[in-house]
């Protein structure tokens, strides 16, 4: 009985630790650095790494073809570098964020004034252009990418 005793208690212990570990690998994933407008920020998928740069978040006059804002039209400035491997530049993953925390999603489906190409870039090639947004609440102050589930890259002012 007291080697069955102890098999529990030693069982317990590890699932604990275990668990702990993926609440700690979680809490660290949910919480991406902060950076500054202008900062490039590091994005890995495996051994390729696209450096993206965000800056000038601002309202935009552009006219985008075959789209009419439901808001103010904002801009923000991109450049993609490949610093790893073959990348190519996921545009539609990038949004606008107000301090209130309203989210608004890049426009990317029309073609874009002086937009950022979504074309793969090879080691070393960067892309720069602009992305755009259709602010309809607060204004936004920040840039996010997020990859379908979580904030992975902010920038701010």
């Amino acid at each position: 009985m007291r080697c069955i005793t102890t098999a529990v208690k030693t069982a317990t212990g590890a699932a604990a630790l275990a668990a702990a570990g993926v609440f700690t690998a979680a809490t660290a994933a949910a919480q991406p650095a902060i950076q500054k407008f202008g900062t490039a920020e590091q994005l890995f998928d495996g051994p390729m790494v696209t450096a993206y740069t965000v800056s000038h978040l601002q309202p935009s006059t552009a006219v985008l073809p075959g789209y009419t804002p439901a808001g103010k039209l904002y801009q923000a400035d991109v450049t993609a570098r490949s610093d790893g491997g073959t990348v190519t530049p996921l545009i539609s993953d990038f949004n606008a964020r107000a301090a209130n925390g309203q989210t608004y999603r890049v426009i990317d489906t029309v073609p874009a004034p002086d937009g950022i190409s979504p074309a793969p870039l090879v080691q070393g090639e960067q892309s720069s252009g602009k992305i755009y947004f259709d602010v309809t609440g607060a204004p936004p102050d920040g840039v996010v990418y997020n990859d379908g589930v979580q904030d992975v890259l902010i920038w701010t002012t």
